[in-house]
Parts: C-alpha cells; sequence; structure tokens
C-alpha cells in the first residue's frame, strides 16, 4: 500500500507507450507480462494496453496495474 502513495498522478498514456515499446525491445509476450508482472490475463492486459483510461477516472483497484507497469518500467 505503502508504495502505492507515491503515485498521486500517472500519465497512463505515456506509461502505456513505455511499457509497449519496452516489451517490443525485449520480445517479451503481453501474456507473459501480464502473467509474471500484472497478474492478470492476456485479454485483460491487451485491453489496458489498447484504451489505458486516464489516471483520475480509475479506482484504487484500477490503478495497481499502472502502477506495477512503472515498477517494472524502474527495474
Amino acid at each position: 500500500q505503502e508504495e502505492f502513495d507515491n503515485y498521486a498522478n500517472v500519465n497512463t498514456d505515456d506509461l502505456v507507450k513505455k511499457v509497449k515499446d519496452t516489451l517490443s525491445q525485449y520480445s517479451i509476450s503481453q501474456r507473459l507480462f501480464g502473467e509474471t508482472v500484472l497478474g492478470l490475463s492476456q485479454g485483460s492486459v491487451s485491453d489496458l494496453l489498447a484504451r489505458p483510461k486516464p489516471w483520475h477516472m480509475l479506482t484504487q483497484k484500477g490503478r495497481e496495474p499502472f502502477i506495477r507497469m512503472q515498477l517494472f518500467l524502474e527495474d
């Protein structure tokens, strides 16, 4: 929970673009990324990456995958 509080406002469009670029660069499938990093199915990941909602419209639960994406990029 503490790490989630560090993210007051995330640009989900920029974040998704960076994640897609990184997955492409390292030939990581959305399925593998979804299962290991986000804990989501490939379909859910595909939907998140194709149509990211603005941060302010997301619930805490909806923000979690984006925070995990951010942590993945920082790692």
